[in-house]
């Protein structure tokens, strides 16, 4: 089709209402602008002498002059484009636009200015509370794969929507597609007919006649490992679900229609770091990992805390999505920290603010998205950190370094570090957007190695 864009003259209310009636019984987004320009702005601006005839008397019944103009009484948009560079207005339409899904071609999930997740689809894989006991009696009766600490983070990653548009530790298709570009194919509306894809058992002989249409950031691979031993035990088992376990013996989730393949640990880590240096933490935990990979879809059992005081912090995609609603943000910036927050974070984090409000954002609210997951033995722990978030907040802004609480939210973001450097700062980013954010501010170590 063909998209038509029609300037009609339209100074009566009566007739711009029956146009949005039209609209709304049909379905349609409609907007009313409302142009406020003072008539003497548009006289002097003239640019076919129009006004200039009508002083003349040559022309009659023009608007605003001897012919009414009602203005809107509630417009969508309000331009006063005399106080406006045209670059200015046309952002404030774009803007709108956006913020309404109007323009990024999938249906709006997300509040109003917020982006949708990759995927276009919020991710929230806990069972309900009425599904709970039936769904722990079977967890009962499943083989049992027992998890790191380090992949407790990474199911509370998934579970919680923060790996949008993934659904459970990736299959091996999904894996190789992570590990060599950075990204993967999705096809969330089914345009393709792939929109089971990477919830399906990888089928390397049989590939799709049309790739999927959309490809989304997923720079770091999100695994699961099992030994030889546990493999075993699965396919006798001839059930078709895991129940996943803690370290303390808890089981947390059921893993759906596992697929279980060969754990390429050379791969994983040459394409992730670009080297083998067994002194790396996290290539270490990846060496010790068992030599098969499983792959399946996650229901979490419930909530996945550690009762160690900082729960309160601990807020899924979809309530972090409720509390920047809340506070009205037209958008969000994220800040994310491993380290305490010093006056130059904090002047870093205002400024930020100040440059979105300079761009026309009314409501800029600060994510402060402390690292919450697993982090290498010299970093500074989560509760000394988060405890001194707490006083930055407290202190307001009448101190230097502290933040505006009533435009700040702080949220622990769960994932382990990788130490992997640009590559794991675009999971950081990527990540964070599931929650809403459209900036990042991030430090200048990702990688956090001596």
């Amino acid at each position: 089709g063909v998209i038509t864009l029609v300037g009609l003259i339209s100074p009566y209310r009566a007739d711009r209402d029956a146009v949005r009636r039209r609209h709304e019984e049909q379905g349609i987004p409609f907007y009313e602008v409302f142009l406020d320009v003072p008539v003497e702005e548009l006289k002097a601006r003239d640019p076919k002498g129009q006004y200039a005839r009508v002083e003349s008397g040559e022309l009659k019944h023009f608007t605003c002059i001897d012919d009414p103009y009602e203005a809107p009484l509630q417009p969508e948009i309000t331009l006063r484009t005399h106080e406006l560079k045209i670059e200015e207005s046309a952002e404030i339409l774009f803007r709108q636009l956006e913020r309404d899904g109007i323009l990024v071609g999938a249906p709006k999930v997300t509040p109003p200015g917020l982006p949708n997740p990759d995927g276009d689809e919020i991710v929230d894989l806990h069972v309900s509370d009425a599904e709970r006991p039936a769904k722990i009696a079977e967890a009962a009766t499943l083989p049992k794969v027992r998890m790191t600490d380090l992949e407790l983070n990474w199911l509370q990653t998934i579970g919680e929507g923060w790996a949008s548009p993934l659904k459970g530790f990736m299959r091996e298709g999904t894996l190789l597609e992570t590990l060599h570009f950075n990204s993967i194919l999705v096809d969330p509306f089914n345009l393709t007919g792939n929109v089971d894809r990477l919830t399906s058992t990888t089928d390397f002989a049989n590939f799709p006649e049309h790739p999927p249409p959309t490809r989304v950031s997923m720079s770091l691979p999100i695994t699961l490992s099992c030994t030889s031993y546990t493999r075993e035990m699965i396919e006798r088992s001839n059930k078709n679900a895991v129940a996943l376990v803690t370290q303390m013996g808890e089981t947390v989730a059921i893993l759906r229609n596992p697929e279980i393949y060969e754990n390429r640990k050379e791969e994983i880590v040459t394409r992730m770091y670009g080297v083998i240096d067994m002194g790396h933490p996290y290539i270490e935990h990846i060496y010790k990992g068992g030599d098969y990979l499983i792959g399946g879809e996650v229901e979490l059992l419930d909530r996945i805390k550690y009762n160690d005081g900082l729960d309160q912090w601990r807020l899924t995609a979809t309530e972090l999505l409720a509390e920047f609603q809340a506070k009205g943000a037209d958008t969000v910036y994220a800040f994310q920290t491993r380290n305490p927050t010093h006056a130059g974070h904090a002047y870093l984090m205002r400024s930020a603010g100040e440059d979105l409000r300079s761009k026309g954002f009314q409501n800029p609210v600060l994510w402060l998205s402390p690292l919450g997951g697993w982090t290498k033995s010299d970093d500074v722990p989560l509760d000394v950190r988060v405890k001194q978030h707490e006083e930055v907040l407290a202190a307001g802004t009448t101190h230097p370094g502290g933040l505006d609480p009533a435009t700040t939210v702080m949220a622990i973001w769960p994932a382990p570090m990788v130490y992997a450097g640009p590559t794991e700062v675009q999971f950081h980013a990527k990540s964070r957007r599931s929650a809403g954010a459209s900036y990042f501010v991030v430090g200048r170590d990702p990688a956090g190695m001596k």
